[in-house]
């Protein structure tokens, strides 16, 4: 008789930790926060978070036991999903404010340059993603091109690699404070070379072969601009190839 009661006793105390745990209104979700979005619209956001903490628990249709129990709250599925859906996005951080609350803060990706193949081109970030179509044909914006065949392209892909996107952000700036030259062009021409275009229409070779310091190309670049080449110089300049570690050449 004891082992029945002990039983009795189990099973309710297990029925009761369920509806603690599915349905107690202490639990679920009831407020969402979004922060950090200036383009991705919040209540797009919410309902992508909603939708994912309202579970079906049985029942088929329309019809079922529903709960929104912030214990089954998947934060990874929520973010895959956001992610794959908002290429916009670059980050999304999910975190359970228990009991209720459910917050949600992104990073959306911020335009870098303009990519283009062909006739196509997309604002890209500074870690070589391409995230949305471009809305101006590049005037005033650097360009940034590839000669190898990218195939089809899609929104979220890396179509550049971090490192090269790396280089070039510091051959722009090097080129901006120090000689108040601009960038109109960076060419990945073969997956170590990187041709830049100068706004004065001449340009430089670098080399960004992996593990080759890109710091002393530009040291390189920076003697040779103040010390050989004056800036009335520039006119006729056609190139500066910077890629052999002795020495740089110029024409």
């Amino acid at each position: 008789m004891p082992i029945f009661w002990f039983s009795l006793l189990f099973f309710v105390l297990i029925l009761a930790g369920l509806y603690l745990f599915l349905f107690c209104s202490k639990v679920q979700v009831q407020t969402i926060t979004i922060s950090g979005n200036q383009k991705i619209s919040s209540d797009n956001l919410k309902n992508i978070i909603s939708n994912n903490a309202n579970k079906k628990l049985i029942g088929f249709g329309n019809w079922g036991i529903f709960s929104k129990s912030i214990f089954l709250v998947n934060s990874e599925s929520i973010k895959n999903e956001i992610l794959n859906l908002y290429p916009e996005i670059k980050t999304a951080t999910i975190e359970k404010k228990f009991m209720q609350e459910i917050t949600l803060q992104v990073e959306e990706r911020q335009k870098f340059a303009t990519f283009c193949q062909n006739e196509n081109c997309f604002d890209i970030d500074n870690s070589g993603v391409i995230f949305e179509k471009s809305q101006n044909s590049g005037e005033n914006n650097l360009i940034v091109r590839q000669a190898l065949n990218n195939g089809d392209l899609f929104l979220g892909q890396q179509i550049i690699q971090e490192n090269i996107m790396t280089a070039i952000f510091e051959i722009e700036k090097n080129l901006k404070d120090n000689f108040q030259i601009n960038l109109t062009e960076a060419l990945l021409s073969t997956q170590i070379r990187l041709d830049i275009k100068t706004g004065e229409s001449w340009q430089i070779y670098f080399d960004v072969e992996e593990g080759y310091d890109i710091g002393l190309q530009l040291t390189k670049l920076n003697l040779l601009l103040k010390d050989e080449i004056k800036p009335e110089s520039r006119q006729k300049l056609q190139y500066i190839d910077l890629r052999f570690k002795n020495r740089a050449y110029y024409k």
